[in-house]
Formats: structure tokens, C-alpha cells, sequence
């Protein structure tokens, strides 16, 4: 994103579980901050499931490739997998979440009618819907967080974001 969050944040990242497709988002003042946030993905992931985290596909952006990232991958034995320069569609789990959660933040906002400083929560909101909502991907259509934790998720309270 071009314009910076209230906080600073210019940039997002987002990690997706290939079997759920259940998303989790951090927003990130300067690219160099993906190992961090890999890091507390990791340590979250695991928390909350009991599994490991066995393989990072990625594409060839410097973020990935830093020896930082390296380095967590290679001590916790997890696979590197990077696509080609100039092949998105190699990448293409990644590219359509981060596709979809860039649109529906842009209706969020045009719908409130709030200034491009609020991209930061609307797209974790987007991230926070996406997750809860059915999916084709999913067998049964299930959601996301419903794949990822085995629980369906709640939607009793769900209000139209920025709604006043």
C-alpha cells in the first residue's frame, strides 16, 4: 500500500494454510520485518494446532530470501520453496488472498467513505471475514477457520465494518 496506517505501517504479509486457506495477516512498517512475523506465525500456528509448519512457498522477494529467513527455516526444518521471477501465477494461493483482501479493504473503505489511512484495518478485517466465511476450497464448503480449528465459527455478531 502507498499510503501509510495511522501507526506507519506501509506493508502487509500474509500466511496461508494450503489446506484451509485460513489467513493471517500482520502489517509491517519496512519489508525487513517478514522473519519476525514468520517467527511469531510460527510460534502461534503451533500453539494453536499442535503441528509444525513444514514448508514456505514464497516468491524470490528479498524479504524471503534474507539469511535471517534462512536461517529460521533451516533450524526449524522447514522447506524453502520459491517461485521463479516474473511467475505469480506459480504463487497463486498468495497472490488471489492478497488480491481479495486488497479489494474487499478498497470497498470497505469506499462503502464508509474513510480516508486510504484505514487500509491497515480494513484489510485485517477483510483477513478476519475471509476466514469465517464459506469456501469452496474446502470440502463441504466450510469455512476457513472451521478447517484450521475444527470449530464452526460464530457469526451471530458480525456488524457492516465502520457502520455508525
Amino acid at each position: 500500500m502507498q499510503t501509510s496506517t495511522f501507526s506507519g505501517k506501509k506493508y502487509f504479509v500474509t500466511f496461508i494454510d494450503d489446506k484451509s486457506r485460513f489467513v493471517v495477516i500482520y502489517l509491517m512498517e519496512h519489508k525487513s520485518e517478514v522473519a519476525d512475523k514468520f517467527v511469531h506465525f510460527l510460534n502461534w500456528a503451533e500453539t494453536q494446532t499442535g503441528r509444525r509448519v513444514k514448508v514456505l512457498r514464497c516468491d524470490n522477494g528479498g524479504e524471503y530470501k534474507s539469511s535471517k529467513m534462512t536461517k529460521i527455516c533451516h533450524d526449524r526444518g522447514i522447506v524453502q520453496q520459491f517461485t521463479p521471477p516474473y511467475t505469480p501465477q506459480l504463487n497463486g494461493v498468495a497472490e488471489r488472498m492478497n488480491r481479495t483482501l486488497v479489494e474487499c479493504a478498497r470497498c470497505m473503505l469506499e462503502h464508509a467513505k474513510l480516508p486510504k489511512s484505514y487500509w491497515g484495518e480494513a484489510v485485517m478485517t477483510a483477513g478476519f471475514l475471509r476466514n469465517r466465511l464459506p469456501s469452496r476450497s474446502n470440502s463441504g464448503n466450510k469455512s476457513p477457520i472451521e478447517v484450521w480449528s475444527g470449530k464452526v465459527p460464530k457469526l451471530d455478531n458480525l456488524k457492516v465494518p465502520w457502520l455508525l
